[in-house]
């Protein structure tokens, strides 16, 4: 044999196997995200199933409460929601000029007198009015403006055309707006309740 040739094929050097840092690093890294992924993909997938069966659950619950109420009596109701709906709307805009009697009743002086009425409903739902009235005296119709004056609902208010008649006493024609809230109805009808 040739004593060059070795016959043993064991290695006479230790094998050394390197590692990089980086790469056992980056790896776990890379693991570490794939199990979250898996972990949410999972929580995911079991959402959606829970999901669909909460749907189904209700979907039935709700055929069980439908079944259990008769069709006609269902449209019937609905027709009777339309209906009070409707006579919401109507009451709201309704309105009442006799709430003006009332109110000329509590601030009318005991020496006035009103002779004439005058009344027009404005697009904005106030209400235009015009008095004609005679007085006993002119500090009676000052008594009488500054009534009217601390009113919430009148605005507007002018005294005019004051003058003293032959029997000495005093003419006068009021102008103001009543404002809505003293006409609407549902006020009156609100009042007349609570005064029961």
């Amino acid at each position: 044999m040739d004593p060059q040739v070795q016959a043993s094929f064991i290695p006479k050097k230790a094998l050394t196997i390197e590692r990089h840092r980086g790469g056992g690093l980056l790896f776990l890294l890379a693991l570490l995200f794939f199990i979250a992924s898996m972990v949410a993909a999972g929580a995911s997938f079991a959402y959606e199933k829970y999901l669909n069966k909460s749907i189904t659950d209700q979907s039935s619950s709700l055929k069980n409460a439908e079944g259990a109420f008769n069709p006609s009596t269902i449209e019937d109701l609905i027709r009777m929601d339309a209906r009070i709906n409707e006579s919401k709307k109507l009451l709201e805009k309704h309105v009442a000029p006799s709430a003006l009697f009332d109110f000329l009743a509590g601030s009318t002086l005991e020496r006035v007198q009103f002779t004439k009425f005058e009344y027009a409903l404005q697009g904005d739902g106030t209400g235009k009015i015009t008095l004609s009235g005679i007085a006993d005296t002119f500090s009676t119709v000052a008594l009488q403006s500054d009534e009217f004056g601390k009113s919430k609902v009148l605005s507007g208010v002018i005294f005019s055309d004051i003058t003293v008649g032959q029997n000495g006493k005093v003419s006068f024609v009021v102008n103001a707006i009543a404002e809505p809230s003293l006409l609407q109805y549902k006020r009156k009808i609100l009042e007349t309740v609570s005064v029961q």
